[in-house]
């Protein structure tokens, strides 16, 4: 399993030997692991920020505006704003020079929220991130139109529960019933993306605590996730009035499909 160290990166991270790997990477094997993304206290914060701020999310049923995703794991909407509203997370330079070169120039932040896997969460079933756009025959060929990316906020390990990953499944028109999946080990710091037509799964939590992964879906700009926003309560993107103020004109096109206006909140 290939990982890349992005520590030390100088200059334009477009132009980095970690862009060029991971996107090697994105293309030949459908994921790739970034270490050493971010400061290990950040990620560390963000946890206990999480577990504040966020406690309802740690009880054992789908709320108005979360979705099962399997046995005691949701998908939950996470705002833009306190620590987690800060742009060194979902306008990461080395992510978004990722993304840009993986996708497009415009390529926009589709969704931004957690899977928390709470403690004894079982093993998901195996699946792609949404459908393929078009036939079996057509999709594999295709570059990617969406990628998810994740920051475990505890470490990703056999005892937390990691994403098993079945590599180069996005060319795949079916499943491999006889293929073994990669589970990889995911640091806190570190992080993984993957195109949106990976097999994966979820792996149990055999940990006593909940593990949240927060994440960002990358998509070109036309491009709408169907399967996991299901529900009118479920939120894409949540932020304030004045999220949009202080971002940079590079930061703002990430989010060039939103109206900014406060009545047009997402």
């Amino acid at each position: 399993m290939m990982r890349i160290d992005c520590r030390n990166i100088s200059g334009d991270p477009g132009k980095s030997e970690q862009v060029r790997l991971a996107h090697d990477c994105l293309v030949k094997n459908g994921y790739a692991i970034l270490d050493h993304v971010f400061p290990e206290d950040k990620i560390r914060a963000l946890n206990c920020e999480f577990h504040e701020q966020y406690a309802k999310y740690r009880q054992d049923r789908e709320l108005d505006d979360t979705l099962w995703v399997g046995e005691r794991r949701f998908l939950v909407p996470i705002d833009l704003s306190g620590g987690f509203g800060d742009p060194s997370l979902y306008a990461n330079p080395l992510v978004v020079a990722l993304v840009r070169e993986a996708l497009e120039p415009d390529a926009i932040v589709e969704a931004y929220g957690a899977i928390v896997s709470l403690s004894g969460s079982t093993e998901q079933d195996i699946h792609r991130d949404s459908p393929v756009l078009f036939s079996n025959d057509i999709a594999p060929l295709l570059p990617a139109h969406a990628l998810t990316f994740g920051i475990p906020l505890l470490e990703m390990n056999e005892l937390h529960g990691t994403t098993a990953i079945f590599p180069k499944s996005h060319r795949w028109k079916v499943f491999d019933q006889q293929a073994s999946p990669q589970c990889p080990v995911v640091p806190i710091g570190s992080c993984v993306i993957w195109d949106f037509r990976l097999f994966h799964r979820g792996t149990p939590n055999r940990s006593d605590m909940p593990r949240p992964l927060l994440y960002a879906t990358y998509a070109r700009r036309w491009y709408q996730d169907p399967v996991n926003f299901v529900k009118a309560t479920q939120r894409r993107l949540t932020f304030g009035p004045a999220f949009f103020e202080g971002l940079t004109d590079d930061r703002r096109k990430l989010f060039s499909h939103i109206d900014p206006s406060p009545a047009a909140e997402s």
